[in-house]
């Protein structure tokens, strides 16, 4: 018996090594996870704008139909289509020879009433000094004077007929009412025109011009809140074919109601325009500025994530580690969020990379190279910038607009 005994353990004795060496080859599974790339930034403390924006249009703030106020032939035209006029500046001119001879009849009226009131106040000073009762009677006397006084209105009418006749001989010489460029001629040398008929051309101030736009009436409250401050609103406008030029005025009018069909309030600003870059009637980008935030802490808007407790980012520690942060933003500007807490500025935070990223893990930081620029606290003109920069946007600026050059972040 003694023997089949051994025969049954000897197997067991025979694995086991093998077993234990398979348990010294398992892998570790406390190796440290590698650093994750991301990129990074600071955050910035700058002045941030906050701002509507919505589409205008550009008009003209004085647009005059020029009518003729006499009738007549036009003998002679002074401008050229398209022509900028001062006011004053003679336009076109009304055949006068009618007009002048009117004036010259109105004079010898007024000499001819004159003599024969001076005869007639000789009549009656005769009578009076005769007396009545003795050559000359009551009646006499009675009728000397009111013939005096007939010719006395006489004159006044005929000096009425002189102003009358002088005033439309000047209106023969049809002169611009206003400084702004002529349109289109709409009558030709040699056409006979009236009062009331068509006009001769249009004239319009270029400078400044008008921009209307509107907002909704969700944002009137803020907008008023803002005017009750007693301080004029920035308005930038900027033609969509060429957004590098800036023009900026002020806001100027807003209408006493708001449309019921549409339920927008139309706003008006005014918009210098010495270098006529702006044109009456074309359609315009316009951002009103109703605040500035002072020293506001910013960073790029992908920087701040949406979790189940709210707004939050990843903040970089020195040990190149990141923590989650609960941050409350802000407005936005272009591509920037304002971080008004949970932020300290110049603390570097994850812009791009946060999808696998929790507290403690290890980063790799990159710099974000980012393109979106920061508030600027005033606009520069071309003459304030540095010489590298004046260059590089002479090429493509209109002289007299304003130009706002920003730093990237």
């Amino acid at each position: 018996m003694q023997p089949i005994t051994m025969l049954k353990f000897r197997p067991l004795i025979f694995l086991l090594p093998f077993a234990i060496a398979g348990c010294g080859q398992r892998p570790s599974t406390n190796a440290p996870q590698a650093a994750r790339n991301v990129l990074v930034t600071q955050v910035r403390k700058t002045d941030v704008p906050i701002q509507m924006h919505e589409f205008g249009r550009t008009s003209s703030p004085e647009n005059v139909n020029i009518q003729p106020q006499v009738s007549g032939r036009i003998v002679e035209v002074h401008f050229v289509e398209g022509q900028e006029v001062k006011k004053g500046d003679l336009l076109f001119v009304i055949d006068p020879r009618p007009f002048q001879a009117s004036l010259e009849q109105a004079q010898g009226q007024l000499k001819s009433d004159q003599a024969q009131l001076e005869l007639d106040r000789r009549n009656l000073q005769r009578d009076e000094q005769t007396g009545a009762g003795r050559f000359v009677s009551a009646q006499q006397i009675d009728g000397d004077r009111a013939q005096v006084q007939i010719f006395e209105g006489a004159i006044v009418k005929d000096q009425a007929a002189i102003d009358q006749a002088k005033l439309n001989l000047e209106y023969c010489y049809v002169r611009s009412p206003l400084d702004g460029r002529t349109g289109r001629r709409l009558v030709d040398p040699g056409n006979y025109v009236s009062t009331g008929g068509l006009p001769l051309v249009n004239i319009q101030r270029q400078d400044p011009v008008y921009v209307d736009f509107t907002i909704s009436e969700n944002d009137l409250a803020r907008l008023r809140q803002s005017m009750g401050k007693e301080n004029l609103l920035t308005v930038d406008v900027i033609e969509p074919s060429r957004p590098s030029i800036i023009k900026t005025g002020t806001l100027s009018m807003l209408d006493n109601s708001v449309s019921t069909q549409s339920g927008t309030a139309l706003l008006r600003a005014t918009i210098p325009n010495q270098d006529r870059y702006l044109w009456p009637g074309q359609y315009v980008n316009v951002t009103l500025t109703l605040q500035v935030l002072k020293d506001a802490l910013v960073v790029p808007s992908q920087t701040v994530q949406i979790g189940g407790k709210g707004s939050y980012l990843f903040a970089v520690k020195p040990d190149e580690t990141v923590e989650q942060r609960l941050v409350t933003q802000g407005v936005r500007y272009q591509d920037l969020v304002v971080v008004s807490e949970g932020v300290n500025p110049g603390e570097t935070v994850v812009v791009e990379g946060q999808l696998a990223l929790a507290n403690g893990m290890k980063v790799n930081p990159k710099e974000y190279p980012s393109a979106t620029p920061l508030p600027q606290r005033g606009a520069l003109t071309e003459r304030d910038l540095p010489k590298d920069q004046k260059d590089s946007t002479s090429s493509g600026k209109q002289e007299g607009s304003t130009v706002k050059p920003m730093p990237a972040l």
